[in-house]
């Protein structure tokens, strides 16, 4: 019953991403991240009173002996450790550890985010947890985007022209006390760009990147694939691609655009036999979206929904302004390089190294930044050197992991494993990591975990019931 409800709390943690509180300054984070940390804290709980009430004895320690004898556990772990040490050396010690209202991603939180990868690692040592884990996830996902799509209903008020949110949701889709657009499908299908209930789309379409993962390796693991769950996946697997493209997020695009490519390269490797058409397909592909974004400035493509995404310049001006901002973090790390200026410390480095192109007088325009905008030079900048390489290990440790314990598998599943955390990264190169992120991530990380490590151990399927 203990290690039940401690993974009952490790399965509810996800649901964090629905959580919105209109009582509070910013109403997309605070209520998020008290759900996330009071979820895994109590999963954490359960496990200690199982390990007290119900374990054998030395059952807790011969496993977290095995555990951290795994170079990807190994790995995560020194990350976790690296970030929170430069909270220690930090410009502001107490921003960089306990954060603030509007990220709140500092050491405390990096906490539960490593107590998360832990506890997933350390409970879900079978095929039937993973594909509950899965599968919670993708409930999560689809109600976060169930949250977006009621926050485009609106009821008009026929005598005074006043309208409102029947559900009380906030949504994007009023400005200047007008509505988007006059009716509930010219809202959801403009170029309002899609946030569901994360508050902004640049965090959708990477956390539905992960939710597409989730959807096809539960998909393409299951036995007896039949008719109905086929078609059933398959409108899953759209409705999920229709709101990523939808966020009009253009980093997210890349990254999915790499992932695709990647998976379709190691497909190709494992099926000789099928090689010639699946390059075809890339071939065409690469084609299609390459004339999607050389016509990207046509009103044709401007009018696509989520058309934004095909967008890609490097004299757009929001990239410029990250170009900017780069170099000012590139400047923050030279100046402090081993540990940075600490997680959460950005805005001082910003404001250091302020590159007066962001003032435009008389217009808009982004001249404030608290993060890089980047996860290279976020991490470079706030966990300097040691902080940024023990990152990049946890990738290079995958990869290393991944040649070595995937050969014989399932070459679909291989691929679509390879894949996914080379998409991550290259949507990474213009986006910094926030909680529906992390969560993906470290849940991906522990995944690896099973399936490296566990996935054929019988002796490691689940820790033991039977009391001391």
């Amino acid at each position: 019953m203990l290690l039940k409800l401690s993974k009952f709390f490790l399965y509810a943690s996800v649901f964090c991403v629905l959580i919105v509180m209109t009582s509070t300054f910013f109403p997309f984070i605070g209520g998020k991240d008290y759900f996330f940390r009071t979820a895994i804290q109590l999963s954490a709980i359960f496990l200690l009173l199982w390990w007290a009430f119900e374990a054998p004895d030395g059952e807790l320690s011969a496993r977290l002996k095995d555990m951290f004898k795994k170079p990807l556990v190994i790995a995560v772990s020194a990350f976790a450790f690296a970030f929170l040490l430069a909270t220690l050396f930090a410009f502001d010690p107490r921003s960089a550890f306990w954060s603030n209202f509007e990220r709140g991603e500092g050491g405390f939180q990096m906490l539960h985010y490593y107590a998360l990868f832990f506890l997933s690692v350390f409970l879900l040592r079978d095929k039937k947890d993973w594909e509950r884990m899965f599968w919670a996830s993708i409930a999560a996902a689809v109600a976060m985007v169930l949250y977006g799509i009621g926050a485009a209903v609106f009821i008009v008020n026929p005598d005074t022209g006043a309208f409102s949110n029947p559900f009380g949701f906030v949504g994007p889709y009023t400005s200047s006390g007008k509505l988007s657009a006059p009716t509930f499908l010219g809202r959801l299908f403009s170029n309002v760009r899609f946030e569901g209930s994360l508050g902004n789309p640049a965090y959708v379409a990477p956390y539905l990147m992960f939710s597409l993962f989730y959807l096809l390796w539960l998909w393409f693991s299951s036995k007896g694939r039949t008719l109905v769950k086929n078609i059933s996946y398959s409108i899953l697997g759209i409705f999920f691609m229709v709101f990523f493209f939808l966020s009009g997020t253009r980093g997210a695009f890349v990254g999915l655009a790499a992932a695709v490519f990647a998976f379709l390269f190691i497909f190709a490797l494992e099926y000789p036999k099928l090689r010639k058409y699946v390059l075809t397909g890339t071939a065409a592909l690469a084609i299609v979206l390459g004339t999607l974004i050389y016509y990207s400035h046509t009103d044709f493509v401007k009018k696509l929904p989520g058309g934004r995404v095909f967008d890609i310049a490097i004299s757009d001006k929001t990239l410029q302004t990250r170009l900017w901002t780069w170099n000012s973090a590139w400047k923050g790390f030279v100046e402090k390089p081993l540990l940075g200026w600490g997680p959460e410390n950005f805005s001082a480095v910003f404001d250091k190294y302020f590159d007066p192109r962001h003032y435009v007088p008389g217009q808009q325009s982004e001249t404030w930044f608290d993060y890089a905008h980047s996860i290279v030079f976020d991490y470079l900048a706030e966990t300097g050197i040691i902080g940024f390489l023990s990152f990049v290990a946890i990738f290079a440790v995958f990869y290393f992991e991944w040649f070595k314990k995937m050969k014989g598998k399932n070459p679909i599943l291989k691929a679509l494993l390879a894949a996914m955390p080379f998409g991550y990264l290259v949507q990474g190169l213009a986006l910094f990591n926030v909680l529906p992120i992390y969560i993906s991530l470290f849940l991906f990380m522990a995944f690896a975990c099973y399936e490296f490590y566990y996935s054929h151990d019988n002796h490691a399927a689940a820790p033991h019931h039977h009391s001391q």
